[in-house]
């Protein structure tokens, strides 16, 4: 391995003080990124920053984010760490998460017992079959002008263009 091989990790927001929506505006300046993408890397943490660094370098990207409110971590070369997901244990040594399926038509959760919905319906009348609701109206008839539309001989290619 060589000595460019230290990662950064984008953990979460810090403990420091450091309110939300400040912190997502530091993330954007600092990565001149627009909002929505800031979001999207927000909505996929823990997500590695920058690779290939120099120790010192490494240290002076977990610094400057860290001053912006958001908690880092360095992988070192020859860690165990990996680019995806840590468990939620957070710290410099991440757990890996293991998980598994259950299989087709298990139940996952127990059943409980939802009791009746209680509804007063004492106040509700029905009218006769064949009642007349409310009043008929009549709709103006609808205008459109189609004077300006043209129809295409039959089998014509509607992706080219015409001239």
């Amino acid at each position: 391995m060589t000595q460019a091989d230290y990662r950064v990790t984008l953990t979460g927001p810090s403990a420091s003080g450091v309110p939300p929506d400040q912190a997502r505006a530091a993330l954007a300046r600092l990565f001149k990124l627009p909002d929505d993408r800031v979001q999207a890397l927000l909505a996929e943490l823990p997500v590695v920053i920058k690779k290939g660094l120099d120790e010192a370098t490494a240290r002076k990207y977990q610094a400057v984010l860290q001053q912006a409110g958001w908690r880092t971590e360095i992988s070192a070369p020859g860690s165990s760490a990996t680019d995806g997901p840590r468990g939620a244990g957070g710290g410099e040594t991440g757990t890996a998460l293991e998980a598994t399926l259950a299989p087709p038509g298990a139940l996952i959760a127990d059943p409980r017992d939802v009791p009746p919905l209680e509804v007063d319906l004492s106040g509700l009348t029905l009218a006769e079959p064949g009642t007349q609701i409310g009043e008929s109206r009549e709709a103006a008839p609808l205008r459109v002008d189609l004077s300006g539309l043209t129809l295409a001989e039959p089998g014509a290619r509607l992706d080219e263009d015409p001239s």
